[in-house]
């Protein structure tokens, strides 16, 4: 049963893959668990939309294949699949980030619902985030901006304002106190400056996904309570020091605190680095890790479904009613 805890189904089907497709490979590999990430302010509706328009499509085509016709299909939702909401540090939504948070406000209401409605008797699991800081291509000396082929650095991706950059993550880390919800952090090239955001709100219930620090970088997110998320570039090492350093950060992580992701459909695993990632992949990110660890794949596949389910589970009172959001 695999888990892959952080990827983006949508941007997955903008890259040209059957959304229907997937998610029918995906129910035939028995998932138990996956996060569809949001990135941009209202992106929550058109993705379940999305979603739900493949999910027919692929209940037709199993009705067709079955029957020979068309008939009424039934498309269920899966049970393994959720979603989180929020705010990638666009330069865009930081210039307008007082909207942008009214907007997430209302993506993050309508997502509560649909993990309610859709849990059953189960428990409904969700996120808030993708939110965070990006120095690679925020600021004013940032690569990602020297790099871009953009004619007028101003009209490229990035922005200047990194105060304005560090308010957004610390607003997105306020409605999650509020909502009661783990954060999805995006923290790239600004571990001081993550650190000191989420040191202001004291807020520790979420996950560094996509770890590219080190081990020091990563006991001070660990001493706070956070989890650690690897993706596939965990599998691209090939010298042995490279390979050693990496399973040295996976061996010091706490395994009720490590998750594994795709960030699908970007970081393919090898042997597949360079093409479109999609969860039917993180097989070869698992088989990696557990080598690193010194496990099997299925018990590492155990291990990583307990600790996503623990972690963005919505808190519920005993006779079930909601609290997030409430």
């Amino acid at each position: 049963m695999l888990s892959d805890t952080h990827c983006h189904l949508s941007h997955i089907s903008e890259r040209g893959v059957d959304l229907s497709k997937l998610l029918s490979d995906m129910r035939s590999s028995s998932f138990s668990f996956v996060l569809d990430i949001g990135t941009k302010p209202g992106d929550f509706v058109p993705r379940l939309n999305r979603i739900s328009e493949a999910l027919q499509k692929e209940a037709l085509q199993r009705v067709t294949e079955k029957n020979g016709e068309g008939e009424a299909a039934q498309s269920d939702f899966p049970e393994w699949l959720h979603f989180s909401c929020g705010l990638w540090p666009d330069a865009s939504v930081i210039a307008d980030r007082e909207n942008a948070m009214k907007i997430l406000e209302r993506d993050a209401a309508s997502m509560l619902d649909h993990a309610y409605s859709n849990a059953g008797p189960k428990r409904a699991y969700a996120a808030l985030g993708e939110c965070g800081l990006d120095r690679y291509w925020n600021g004013p000396d940032s690569p990602g901006r020297k790099n871009s082929s953009a004619e007028n650095a101003d009209d490229g991706p990035g922005t200047d304002d990194l105060s304005g950059e560090e308010a957004l993550f610390e607003m997105q880390l306020e409605v999650s106190r509020k909502l009661d919800l783990p954060v999805v952090v995006h923290s790239r090239d600004a571990f001081e400056q993550t650190l000191g955001c989420i040191k202001n709100m004291d807020y520790d219930r979420g996950v560094i996904h996509c770890f590219a620090y080190g081990i020091a970088e990563a006991r001070a997110f660990l001493d706070r309570g956070w989890h650690i998320s690897f993706p596939g570039n965990i599998t691209w090492a090939k010298k042995a020091a490279d390979r050693e350093r990496i399973a040295a950060l996976l061996r010091y992580v706490p395994t009720d605190r490590l998750l594994l992701e795709t960030d699908a459909p970007y970081l393919a695993p090898a042997p597949h680095r360079g093409a479109v990632n999609t969860p039917l992949l993180i097989r070869h990110t698992f088989e990696r890790a557990a080598e690193c660890l010194g496990l099997g794949v299925n018990e590492l596949t155990l291990l990583v479904e307990t600790n996503a389910k623990e972690l963005f589970a919505l808190k519920v009172e005993e006779e079930g009613a909601q609290v997030a959001g409430s």
